[in-house]
C-alpha cells in the first residue's frame, strides 16, 4: 500500500530526527523556608502529598494538611548565615515598568513607595541566594514577567496592595525546591489580571507555603496558566487521587499528561473525570493501557482540555496508522508532535501527507 510505504519511510526518517521517551523522573522533595533580610520564617516541614487520606471538610485548614502529609527528608537551609550583598536602590527601580519607574521616583520619599522598595529588596534578596532568576518578560520592554504583571496597579494607589504582593512572593518562593524552580515563571504564569494580583497578595501565609512545597508545582502551575493562583488545599488534594496511580505507585507521567491537556484549564474539577477517560477501550490497541498512546493523544489535546471519546476513538481506528496491517504507536507521535496543541487531525490531510513521493526513497 503507497500509505504505508510513505508511514515506513516517515518512522525511518523520524528515529533520527525524534528525542527517545523522556524517563520520568522522580519528584526531588521541597525544601523549607529560609531566613532572608528581615524576615524570620519557621522551617515548613516538608511533605509527600501523595498517599495522605482526603479530609473531610470541603476547605481543610492548611496547617492540618500540612499536619497530616508524612515528613520527608530534613529541609534544607538556603543562604542561611550568609551576609547578602547590598542591592542598590537603581537596580531595585528599574525592574518595574518605565511608567511605573518614573511614578516611583516622582514619589521617592512617601512611605508607601519606601515600603514597596523595602519589600522588594527582601525578594531579591531571597531569589539572589537560593538562585532563582526573575523570568524574562515578553514584547519589546524587557521587564521581568513577575514586574510586569503589575502594570494594571498604580505604585501610589495601589502601593499597599504592591507592598503585600511582594511580601507573599518571598514567602511563596522561600518554600520552594530551588532544585526544581529555576526561574520565577512558576508563579508570574498564573497570573493575568489586576484580581490575581489582588487574591495572591490577599492569601495567607500557609496557604502559599502549602502551593509552593506541592512536589508537583509544575504541573499545577500548567493547569492554572493565566487563570490566577489555585485554591492550595484543593491543589494538594487533588495529586492525592487513586486515579493517578499504576500499581499502587503515583505516576508521574500519568499526571503531566493530563497536566498538558489542562494546561490554562485550571486544576481538574472532578476525580470522577478522570477514571471515566482513563477506563476508555481505545487507550487498549493491544488489551493493555498504552501509556505512549495517552502522552501522544495529551500532546495534540495540549491546552484544549480532554477530548472526546468518540472522535478519539475514530480516529484511531483510521488504517492510515497502520503498516503492514499493524497500528504503530510510532507514526501516531509523529504526527501528534506536529499537531500539538492543535487538536484531533483530519483524516484527509493524514492520509495526503503520508502520500508524498518525497518520504520515499529507493522507491520505498
Amino acid at each position: 500500500m503507497a500509505t504505508g510505504h510513505g508511514a515506513q519511510q516517515i518512522l525511518e526518517t523520524s528515529a533520527v530526527l525524534l528525542p527517545p521517551q523522556q524517563q520520568e523522573q522522580p519528584a526531588l522533595p521541597p525544601i523549607g523556608r529560609r531566613h532572608v533580610a528581615e524576615h524570620q520564617h519557621q522551617s515548613a516541614t516538608t511533605a509527600s502529598f501523595v498517599g495522605a487520606e482526603p479530609t473531610e471538610t470541603d476547605r481543610p485548614n492548611p496547617a492540618a494538611a500540612l499536619a497530616e502529609t508524612p515528613a520527608a527528608d530534613e529541609p534544607m537551609e538556603i543562604g542561611a548565615g550568609l551576609a547578602a550583598e547590598e542591592i542598590p536602590l537603581g537596580d531595585i527601580i528599574t525592574n518595574f515598568l518605565p511608567s511605573q519607574q518614573e511614578e516611583i521616583r516622582e514619589h521617592l520619599d512617601d512611605e508607601g513607595i519606601q515600603q514597596i522598595l523595602s519589600e522588594v529588596k527582601n525578594f531579591l534578596t531571597l531569589l539572589r541566594e537560593s538562585d532563582i532568576k526573575l523570568s524574562p518578560g515578553q514584547g519589546r520592554i524587557p521587564t521581568p514577567s513577575l514586574f510586569g504583571r503589575l502594570r494594571r496597579l498604580s505604585v501610589t494607589k495601589d502601593a499597599e496592595t504592591i507592598r503585600k504582593f511582594f511580601e507573599k512572593a518571598t514567602s511563596f518562593f522561600s518554600a520552594v525546591n530551588p532544585a526544581q524552580t529555576q526561574n520565577t515563571g512558576c508563579l508570574s504564569t498564573m497570573l493575568n489580571s489586576k484580581t490575581h494580583i489582588t487574591n495572591f497578595a490577599n492569601e495567607t501565609e500557609d496557604n502559599l507555603r502549602l502551593l509552593a512545597g506541592n512536589p508537583y508545582l509544575k504541573q499545577i502551575t500548567s493547569m492554572c496558566n493565566r487563570k490566577g493562583v489555585p485554591d492550595p488545599v484543593k491543589a494538594a488534594e487533588i495529586i492525592k487521587w487513586d486515579c493517578w496511580k499504576i500499581d499502587g505507585t503515583f505516576s508521574l507521567e500519568l499526571f503531566r499528561a493530563f497536566s498538558s491537556m489542562m494546561s490554562g484549564k485550571g486544576l481538574i474539577n472532578d476525580q470522577a473525570q478522570v477514571v471515566e477517560m482513563l477506563a476508555w477501550e481505545c487507550w487498549q490497541p493491544d488489551g493493555e493501557f498504552s501509556m505512549e498512546l495517552l502522552r501522544a493523544v495529551s500532546s495534540m489535546m495540549s491546552r484544549r482540555g480532554f477530548p472526546d471519546k468518540d472522535t478519539l476513538t475514530a480516529m484511531l481506528a483510521w488504517d492510515c496508522w497502520k503498516i503492514d496491517g499493524k497500528f504503530r504507536i510510532e507514526l501516531l507521535r509523529i504526527f501528534s508532535s506536529m499537531m500539538n496543541g492543535c487538536g484531533i487531525p483530519q483524516k484527509e490531510k493524514v492520509e495526503a501527507i503520508l502520500a508524498w513521493p518525497c518520504w520515499q526513497v529507493d522507491g520505498k
